[in-house]
């Protein structure tokens, strides 16, 4: 029996990333979560047999959604890279490719899977733009056969197609690309949108200060990390079951949650109706994390859901521009804008939004701003300033 060199290989790939960097540990933890996802494959899956007209396997489509050059969203995928290495078998898609392209690359893989892993959502999305959203939504509800009007006949893959995604993007990105009903249903509703503003800490050299990097432990542990993810992505398959404790504490968890999202906005309709099958599949994984057994635990279903609920607070702000209000993220750049200043004369602030709207336009957003309390205008002694309001 083969044994286990990490003991929870989620919290060591923890232990191996955040020492040395600098964003917030939602995005290390769920590239843990993409990166044993892209091992495991359809490998592992709950079947029909259990939950009657579906089956889930642990495949996940995720995005990280920061401000551009605020989370370290980019930087965070690289440890993918250095994980998923050729020895680990799993086909990968390139940073910008048509949607004929990913099918061939699907088509050409011998279980019909493929990890995508991108630094820029945009620039994999331009070649096919929505084209290549339709055929993603495809790949995800894992259908066998796909037509293509590009290619003189259609494409029949040799099993169902299993992809993981993990993207970064920008809430104006989102905006520009997405239409309201693309958010609300289809395409978005299949994604886990990982929202952050900032980063966890600000910190440049790693190797002085009191919480310098030991490099050496951390070859170490790179090392247990790959030798148990080879492990799984070869030897861990077949279909999972749950302890009678599981079963009984799931199928209580869904009845009480069925009808009443977390957060209810109807962006988020689709998230939360496919919500079950993400607590399952991040379940799956957690358990794979530290064990071999195909049986879910009860502390597997808590961890998932706990973990879904740490994301869903912040997840309508991936959204926030989506609407009928086109100035949404104009208004909030103003307004951090005067709150990192502290108080700004309004010719500078008007000079330094002046490519935000017409000046008519730009007066109007700041006086909204005044209006609902966010920002106030001071006059003193004659010296008007325009400041944050006090938190």
């Amino acid at each position: 029996k083969y044994e286990r060199k990490c003991k929870n290989w989620l919290l060591s790939f923890r232990d191996w990333t955040l020492p040395r960097s600098e964003a917030k540990e939602t995005f290390i933890f769920w590239t843990g979560l993409f990166t044993l996802s892209s091992a495991v494959r359809r490998r592992v899956y709950i079947p029909k047999t259990v939950l009657g007209s579906w089956e889930v396997a642990p495949y996940l489509y995720i995005f990280f959604v920061a401000p551009a050059g605020k989370a370290r969203k980019t930087t965070t995928l690289s440890y993918v890279d250095d994980l998923l290495i050729d020895e680990i078998g799993i086909r990968k898609a390139s940073a910008a490719m048509t949607q004929q392209a990913l099918m061939k690359r699907v088509a050409d893989s011998p279980d019909a899977s493929i990890s995508i892993c991108i630094g820029e959502f945009g620039t994999f999305f331009n070649p096919s733009k929505d084209v290549m959203i339709d055929f993603l939504t495809a790949l995800f509800d894992g259908r066998k056969k796909h037509d293509s009007d590009t290619l003189s006949r259609g494409i029949e893959y040799a099993e169902r197609p299993c992809i993981n995604l993990l993207a970064a993007t920008t809430p104006k990105w989102i905006a520009e690309n997405l239409s309201e009903s693309a958010i609300g249903g289809g395409f978005a509703s299949r994604v886990i949108f990982i929202f952050e503003e900032t980063v966890r800490r600000r910190k440049l050299l790693y190797h002085i200060g009191p919480d310098k990097v030991d490099f050496v432990k951390l070859e170490k542990i790179y090392k247990d990390l790959f030798t148990d993810l080879l492990h799984i992505s070869q030897n861990v398959e077949g279909e999972f079951t749950m302890t009678k404790e599981a079963e009984i504490f799931i199928d209580d968890w869904y009845h009480k949650s069925a009808d009443k999202p977390t957060v209810p906005d109807p962006r988020l309709i689709g998230y939360h109706e496919r919500k079950p099958a993400y607590v399952f599949k991040i379940a799956m994984l957690c358990h794979l994390a530290y064990s071999d057994e195909l049986i879910i635990q009860k502390g597997d279903f808590d961890q998932a859901i706990a973990i879904l609920g740490q994301v869903e607070g912040k997840m309508l702000q991936t959204f926030q521009a989506i609407g009928r209000n086109p100035y949404t993220l104009d208004i909030d750049a103003i307004r951090e804008f005067v709150e990192a200043q502290g108080r700004v004369k309004p010719e500078v602030l008007r000079k330094h939004f002046q490519h935000v709207a017409s000046p008519k336009m730009l007066e109007e957003l700041i006086t909204f701003l005044i209006v609902t309390g966010d920002l106030v205008e001071m006059n003193r002694n004659g010296v008007i300033t325009i400041e944050a309001k006090r938190r």
